[in-house]
């Protein structure tokens, strides 16, 4: 992978990709499986302390069944378990799928279609409520009944079509069989799946008691299974999280235990005000981006404070496909053609790569696209050739991060110089993909981006451009992009045995669909692949800081 194109001097870190399972006991690709309570962590440093205070992004959900933003996933990864997890480590081991709540990897049939997890003995939530096997089930039953974004991850478990046509009616799922007490949890698949470890990793999969109202619940969130949990939440203000009392140190090798005691979090989305807090000492860790217009500031004044980390991330403006103009592939020609990407990076103070890709430069399945050559002109007559000139177009963007907001008006100034009639509509990154997710909105186009849940193309191409997983609400499709030969395509790609699912031939059919998307179908319009900035007030020890699953692991800071 190339490096990011940033302001000179700044050190990047490359995080990693892989996926499948082997037919005894599973393991992501490219990773050995483990067993008992095997699987490594980096050597947790330094001492436990008393309270970590940090600045920190807007959330849509404290939940682990609705929630679909990094801010919250960065906070779930030391509270809700999975049964299988991505390790605590930095670079390409935080890859790699280690046992969570299960005392190993799981045994699997040769046909890759029949999963057997055994839980560990002894964990209990943070209520104090002991973890049985038929919380599984009952969790993705929940999911179900919340209506979750995530229920799609999980349509290939046999006995979940009912539940998948009438979500809030969903009860059981025959294909999940536990035995609570020989601690056992058996999953049967339709046909095999590529990624399914990857998707047992995913906090929508995270265990909650079974006594978990099937409503959001915030205040306060359900309890943790990890070695802390969310003590209190107030939505857009703050948050603290304490250590599970009920969390036996060392209890799963994977896990680290954490040095702080308690984090405090205040919520905010004003990058300056973030960034303050860091620099004046009232924070510990700013989660946010550092403001655009301050990085070299930043740079020159705290640059022993600050990290970078390039993400397997893509930034692209979506095109609503059911609805003018953009159901006019001319007119989302012409969007890709009159975007300046350069420009793009810029309004994120070049924190970014210029893409024109829907996957990240750092997989294997890539396959650089340079088809979209800036042409303001071009795009102006593909506009006039669609017959959609001068009409009414809404452009959705989040309005209290500047960068996003920066962007979003950009747009909203490119369609205006194509002749369109351009309104905006700003809205609250809290709220912000919730809106946009509703099909009531009828959100025409918009800034979004993408951090991985893991890293395999299908979480990519099925999950925000597959026609079958398009839903009424929580939809992750917000162009409503469905090309039946290409969902086609997908589906067989993702039920690949793992001894297929990183071969040469299946990369490059990955690499096909990408360039089906981008430029035959002008489904999305790609502009940047994201760099993010970490920055620590000056008692934090920097050498402790991991950088896993595109966050940083608060578990593991720890003072100088």
């Amino acid at each position: 992978m190339g490096a990011a194109v940033v302001a000179a001097g700044l050190a990047l870190v490359v995080t990693a990709c892989g996926g499948g399972s082997s037919s005894s006991s599973a393991s992501a690709s490219g990773s050995s499986s483990g067993s008992g309570s095997s699987g490594s962590i980096a050597s947790t440093q330094g001492k436990t302390f008393p309270t970590l205070k940090v600045a920190w992004g807007d959330t849509d959900y404290m939940d682990p069944g609705l929630s679909y933003r990094l801010e919250s996933w960065q906070l779930f990864q030391d509270v809700y378990l999975t049964l299988v997890i991505k390790q605590h480590a930095n670079g390409p081991a935080g890859a790699k799928i280690v046992p969570g709540l299960a005392q190993s990897m799981p045994t699997v049939n040769k046909a890759g279609t029949d999963y057997k997890f055994t839980l560990r003995k002894g964990l209990k939530y943070s209520n104090g409520t002991p973890i049985k096997a038929s919380d599984f089930e009952k969790t993705i039953v929940r999911d179900f009944k919340l209506n979750s974004p995530g229920i799609g991850f999980y349509s290939n478990i046999v006995g979940v079509d009912p539940c998948e046509k009438s979500p809030t009616k969903c009860t059981s799922i025959p294909g999940i069989v536990s035995n609570d007490a020989a601690g056992t949890i058996e999953i049967k698949l339709k046909q095999p799946e590529s990624d399914f470890l990857y998707v047992m990793s995913l906090f929508f999969s995270a265990p909650v008691p079974p006594t978990t109202p099937a409503t959001p619940q915030g205040s306060p969130p359900p309890p943790g299974s990890g070695p802390y949990y969310i003590a209190n939440y107030s939505p857009h203000k703050s948050f603290t999280i304490k250590r599970n009392p009920h969390w036996q140190k060392g209890a799963i090798a994977t896990v680290p235990d954490g040095n702080p005691d308690t984090v405090q979090g205040t919520i905010l989305d004003d990058l300056a005000q973030s960034a303050q807090m860091v620099a004046s000492g009232q924070a510990d860790y700013d989660e946010n981006l550092l403001p655009s217009d301050r990085l070299a500031q930043y740079q020159k004044k705290y640059g022993s404070q600050i990290k970078y980390f390039t993400t397997p991330s893509t930034y692209y403006f979506f095109m609503n496909q059911r609805l003018a103009p953009f159901n006019n592939i001319k007119a989302r020609q012409a969007v890709n053609y009159a975007i300046d990407r350069n420009q793009l990076v810029k309004l994120r103070g070049g924190l970014g790569k210029p893409t024109q890709n829907f996957l990240p430069p750092n997989y294997p399945q890539f396959k650089a696209i340079n088809y979209y050559k800036y042409d303001l002109n071009k795009a102006k007559q593909l506009v006039q050739q669609s017959g959609t000139k001068g009409q009414a177009v809404t452009v959705y963007t989040i309005s209290d991060v500047s960068t996003d907001k920066a962007i979003g008006e950009y747009l909203q100034g490119v369609l205006k110089s194509l002749g369109y009639k351009a309104s905006i509509r700003e809205l609250a990154g809290g709220n912000y993909f919730t809106i946009v997710g509703n099909q009531s909105t009828k959100a025409q186009i918009g800034f979004t981006d993408w951090y991985e849940d893991y890293p395999y193309p299908t979480d990519w191409f099925n999950v925000l451009l597959n026609g079958e997983k398009i839903t009424q609400i929580h939809n992750n499709n917000y162009g409503n992009v469905d090309i039946k030969p290409l969902n086609k395509q997908m589906d067989q790609l993702a039920a690949l045995p793992g001894s297929e699912a990183s071969s040469t031939g299946t990369n490059s059919k990955w690499a096909a669909l990408d360039q089906a998307f981008v430029v035959k179908n002008a489904s999305v319009a790609p502009f940047l692949n994201g760099v993010l900035t970490s920055f620590f007030s000056s008692r934090m020890n920097m050498s402790c800081d991991v950088f896993d699953d595109n966050q940083d692991d608060f578990a593991q800071f720890c003072l100088k």
